[in-house]
């Protein structure tokens, strides 16, 4: 199954993923955020350090979510997941690779640089991590989940005949 089968799915699960983030920031807004926020018992407003961690937890989401399991809550919830170019498991350096750059896929303001690439790569539908990381989003149950079977040994006449020419 090629990336366009589930460009919908794959925005569905961003959205997902978004709204965890983004429950995320309010949480900790709550607990490190400006309480003196005109109108507001509490504010978003994080300091340096609190963005850092805020970054920090965001990374570790997508990481360890696709480390372990390939799937963000998003994703398994859309039946989706991340695997090698050539189908097998993603390792854990290929989906720390693929989430660091989501940072400049989110750039200027969320996923309009992974957009661009996504919509730019034709069928594959790949990101700019996903390239940079040689990773796939493909449905899951499908084929492309397991690794490529290798084909059978040549047989004795096909060895004799290649060294007999």
């Amino acid at each position: 199954m090629d990336g366009s089968d589930v460009t919908g799915r794959r925005i569905g699960a961003a959205l997902i993923d978004f709204a965890i983030v983004f429950l995320l920031l309010l949480l900790l807004g709550a607990l490190f955020g400006n309480t003196t926020a005109e109108g507001a018992s509490v504010s978003a407003q994080l300091g340096p350090l609190d963005s850092l961690l805020f970054l920090a937890l965001t990374f570790l989401y997508f990481w360890g979510t696709e480390a372990t399991s390939g799937q963000t809550l998003g994703k398994r919830v859309l039946g989706l997941r991340v695997v090698g170019a050539d189908g097998s498991r993603a390792s854990g350096g290929a989906t720390c690779i693929r989430n660091l750059v989501r940072f400049v896929d989110w750039l200027p303001l969320l996923y309009v640089v992974g957009a661009i690439s996504f919509f730019a790569t034709g069928k594959r539908r790949q990101r700019l991590g996903d390239m940079a990381a040689k990773t796939r989003v493909v449905a899951t149950g499908t084929q492309a989940d397991e690794p490529p079977s290798q084909p059978p040994p040549p047989s004795d006449e096909d060895v004799l005949s290649s060294v007999m020419r």
